[in-house]
């Protein structure tokens, strides 16, 4: 068996992808009447967190934290917070969007993390 050339840098943060299901763009084209309906999102924002040592702690973090993600990705559409949903809840935030963790980052370039 041949030997792996390289590896990658793994960074210690983990991942949480977010995909906004329907319910968000029920919500998106009540607000957005006179446009073309929007069904589906390109692309996905993802957030890193502290590395955990579990899925499970993962998940809990979620569940402590869903509101500033749910309050993101709100503003990234409309940024009228009046317009927002009141009283979100964890269940909610479950019913709106699909979460996946990741555990594993990998720095796949040579250059710096930049933050912006």
């Amino acid at each position: 068996m041949c030997p792996i050339p390289f590896f990658y840098d793994s960074i210690d943060r983990n991942a949480i992808i977010v995909r906004p299901k329907k319910p968000f763009f029920d919500w998106l084209n009540a607000i957005y009447k006179d446009d073309d309906p929007i069904s589906e999102k390109e692309e996905n924002n993802i957030y890193l967190i502290r590395e955990m040592d579990s899925n499970d702690q993962i998940r809990n973090w979620i569940k402590k934290n869903f509101d500033d993600i749910f309050v993101n990705e709100h503003n990234d559409w409309y940024t009228e917070e009046l317009k927002w949903p009141e009283n979100r809840t964890f269940k909610m935030f479950s019913n709106w969007f699909d979460i996946e963790v990741c555990s594993m980052i990998l720095d796949l370039e040579d250059s710096n993390i930049t933050k912006e």
